[in-house]
């Protein structure tokens, strides 16, 4: 079993897009899939149709409160066939003031992952956009990180709190969680999009999914419906992308990682980057000189297939 979580603390990055379309792709690869939800703003909740209100939550199984704790097998709900939610809402954010002088407190959710006992092949984590308990859990729980960049300063900010946070799990308790990137919200149709996102694979290297996250309409209004992209148009670029992320990923599984010292040296190398470093990327770009801002950009390389929606 693999956890992943989704992260970064910037807000609007594609970050529950990804989590809900990723483990709606892997479900449909024959991986048995778990998301949850551990955002109490509940977007993934109400992005698979699920009502955040009416139910039990995840915050049943994260609360320090015995009286009101729950096993997680309790608040799972069906989504469709290989793919379970554990659903969130709103009561979740009390946990951030439950764990302030809980013993224990950044190993909750690890524990309660153990217990699935590879119920699941994969464990997808939607993170809440801020640095708190709950991140660090879902951080302390996964294998994986996956940060979406949006081709945007603060989305690259978002990328540098979040790294020094792997860094300092790392530190404190020694458990690995290897960081990838993952740019969104591409646009091919400008030249600035093509030189920023090879700035970002420039700096960051093997750190950076080959698979890329083009805009598309279609992936905004699959919120409207409670429905994965795939579910709603299997003819958008978004679910072309989301599926070859899928694909990515699966191929990665058979890699053989590095040990925890190679590991923590490449992340402090490529991922620890000073604000004014990050700056750069994208000032680079903002200045460049003749660029006609509506050409296509030409072929990068990275995995993107037909541009129609």
């Amino acid at each position: 079993m693999k956890t992943i979580a989704i992260a970064n603390q910037k807000g609007g990055c594609g970050k529950t897009t990804t989590a809900i379309n990723l483990s709606s792709c892997l479900a449909q690869m024959d991986q048995t899939v778990l998301l949850i939800d551990c955002d109490p703003q509940a977007h993934a909740t109400m992005g698979l149709g699920v009502d955040p209100e009416h139910r039990r939550s995840f915050y049943g199984v994260m609360t320090p409160r015995e009286s009101e704790q729950v096993g997680i097998e309790d608040v799972m709900v069906s989504v469709k066939e290989n793919l379970d939610l554990v659903p969130s809402n709103v009561t979740l954010s009390a946990v951030e003031q439950e764990f302030t002088s809980l013993e224990g407190r950044e190993t909750r959710l690890a524990q309660v992952v153990t217990t699935l006992e590879d119920a699941y092949d994969y464990v997808i984590i939607d993170c809440p956009p801020s640095i708190g308990h709950l991140c660090f859990n879902a951080l302390r729980a996964s294998q994986e990180v996956v940060i979406p960049i949006d081709m945007s300063l603060f989305s690259l900010r978002g990328v540098a709190r979040l790294s020094e946070l792997v860094l300092l799990l790392k530190e404190r308790s020694g458990h690995v969680t290897n960081p990838r990137a993952l740019v969104t919200m591409y646009d091919y149709r400008t030249r600035y999009s093509g030189h920023v996102l090879e700035k970002v694979k420039e700096q960051f290297g093997e750190g950076v999914f080959s698979t890329v996250i083009r805009y598309n309409i279609r992936l905004r209004e699959t919120v409207d419906h409670g429905l994965p992209v795939g579910d709603y148009d299997k003819h958008a670029i978004g679910y072309k992308d989301y599926v070859n992320l899928a694909e990515e990923i699966v191929g990665s599984r058979s890699e053989v990682p590095g040990d925890a010292a190679d590991v923590l040296s490449t992340a402090d190398e490529v991922w620890r980057r000073p604000e004014n470093h990050f700056e750069a990327i994208v000032d680079a770009s903002i200045f460049e000189e003749n660029v006609p801002e509506c050409e296509e950009t030409p072929d990068t390389g990275y995995r993107m297939e037909g541009s129609s929606q």
